[in-house]
This record gives C-alpha cells, structure tokens and sequence, in this order.
C-alpha cells in the first residue's frame, strides 16, 4: 500500500508540473534556424499565394494592421515577390520570429513588420503590419523626412555584444518599456536609457541622428536630445505594448503596440524651444500601430528601426 501511494502521488506531482514545463519550453523545440526558417516558408508562401506547403496548427489566427482576416485574405492575394529588404529577429525561448521588411504588394514598395508564433514546429499566430501608400505614417517622402532606398540590413542589428557587456531578458524588455515610458510620460530623456549614439529610423526614413543631417531640424538631434524638447507629448497614451522577441545574444528586442494621439495637446516643442501648434493630423484623434526593434548596447538603446501605419483612434490590438 505505500509503495503504492507513493507511486501515485509521484505521478500525480509529475502531472501538476508538466503544465508548468511546456509552457516554459514553448517553442524551444524549434531553434533560430527552425524559426528563420518558418519566416522564409511564410515569404514564400505569400508569393505563391499558397498556404498549403506551411505547417500550421488547426486554430492559426492570422492578423492584419490589428483586424483579424481568412488567412489567405489581404497580403496573400497582394504581394507579388520575396522582400528587397529583410530582417530577421528569432527567440527560439518564446518560440517567436519577427521580421521587418520591404516587399512588393502589386507595384508598391511597402515596408511590413510579420511575427509568426511557433509551437510544436507548427505556426500558430500570423501577424502582419503594412504600411501601404494610402495610410502612410511616420517618415515618407510625402511627410517632413526623406525614404532611404533600403536592400542591406544596418550591421549593428546583427552583431553579436560580448557576453560581459550583455543584459538579460527582461532587462531587455524593461529598457524598450521605458522608452515607451518615456514618450508616454515624461518630458526629458531622464527616465530613457538611450546611448549617445543612438538613432532611430521609422518605414525608411531617418528620424533621430541622421547621418546626412536630413532636412528636418529634428531628425538631426539624437535620441536624447529629441526626448528633452518635450515633443513626445503630442503622443497621448501608449498602449497594448507587447515584447514577443528578444535576443539576447544579439541584445535585440521586437516590440508591438499602438501610439494614441488625442488631438487634445494644443502645441509641442520643436528644436529650437519654440512651440510649434498642433495642427492637421496632431489636431484630431489618430493611432499609430508600430512595430519597433530596439539594439542595446552596454544596457543602453543604441539603434531602432520602425515599422507604422494609421489606424482608427483607440483601435482595439486583437491580441
């Protein structure tokens, strides 16, 4: 009799647990290449217009700029070749891999961020964000800053930092949490970490430190030098913020969330000190959707690339 309760209560404890390690090791079963290569059947997939060859699990949720689609609805009708320009963040510890991109949706060279969730080598979640030409947001030849013709990704993304110099997870995590902090709340760069070095590119075009100096007064000034102008105020809440990679390795983290924009702020500061009113878009309610990776270095915010489009005020994220 105690054998056997013993033996019950060992399988009993083992059953109360494995809950608790499948969800710790979701995803590990498929590595940076397993992941890396989910995306490029996922690419190759769009362009064929086919689903067929991609292993995906019965329940696949697919989203597009925050609306849930029929999986082969929108970019899978649209998009007519491979991407011009591509990359890739995987976190085989999340079972998730992100990529920013350039790609061809029936003539127009759309940036796009995709993030596909993988569990037991099967895809489970699609999620695209399009910047298509009728919504244009941030940078773009038709706003304030110029679109850099893009086929290389910048070299710093995928360096890999010295192990002495890297941070972990979830300090990761908190460093691309306090940037959004730091639009949301605050009027200086005190509360950011960001590295004196640090530039910043949204769908293409430079925005923070511009190598060239830009035409834009503010894409001239750094990260920093940005935050403590008090612009960020004109951005009202940012909200439904997710962080579903992160490489550490590489000190890499693929951020999604929504920027609301009230209409409500009656001016904001521009480089100069001088208050510039709020007026056409920044004059009524809008959001932005965003994809964002940020690179550290030294614990600090040293690069980030941006992908952003319109979206209806206070749009619901669907996750």
């Amino acid at each position: 009799m105690t054998s056997r309760f013993v033996a019950a209560a060992l399988c009993a404890g083992a059953a109360m647990l494995a809950p608790q390690a499948a969800n710790a090791q979701i995803g590990a079963e498929c590595d940076e290449a397993c992941l890396t290569g989910m995306m490029d059947a996922y690419f190759d997939a769009l362009v064929a217009h086919d689903s067929g060859p991609l292993t995906l699990s019965h329940d696949i949720k697919y989203m597009e700029n925050g609306v849930r689609l029929a999986l082969t609805d929108g970019l899978w009708n649209t998009v007519r070749a491979q991407p011009t320009y591509r990359f890739d963040i995987a976190d085989p510890v999340n079972g998730e891999v992100a990529a920013l991109a350039i790609i061809d949706e029936n003539g127009n060279q759309n940036n796009i961020a995709v993030r596909l969730r993988v569990e037991n080598r099967r895809i489970t979640e699609i999620e695209n964000l399009v910047v298509r030409n009728i919504s244009m947001g941030g940078g773009g030849d038709s706003g304030a800053f110029v679109s850099e013709e893009r086929t290389q990704v910048l070299p710093i993304f995928l360096r890999t930092e010295p192990e002495a110099s890297r941070v972990p997870r979830h300090e990761l995590q908190e460093a691309a949490d306090r940037y959004f902090r730091g639009i949301e709340s605050e009027v200086t760069a005190d509360a950011t970490p960001f590295h004196p070095d640090c530039q910043r590119m949204e769908n293409n075009s430079w925005t923070s430190n511009s190598p060239d100096g830009g035409s834009n007064e503010m894409a001239k000034l750094d990260c920093a030098a940005q935050f403590d102008t008090g612009f960020q105020t004109i951005v009202t809440n940012i909200r439904a913020r997710r962080f579903p990679v992160i490489d550490e390795e590489r000190q890499l983290v693929f951020a999604m969330g929504f920027f609301d924009h009230s209409g409500t702020v009656p001016a904001y500061a521009e480089p100069s000190g001088e208050q510039q009113v709020a007026n056409g878009a920044f004059a009524q309610p809008f959001s932005f959707i965003i994809a964002e990776v940020f690179k550290l270095e030294d614990g600090q915010i040293r690069q980030v690339e941006a992908v952003l489009t319109t979206v209806p005020y206070g749009m619901p994220s669907g996750w």
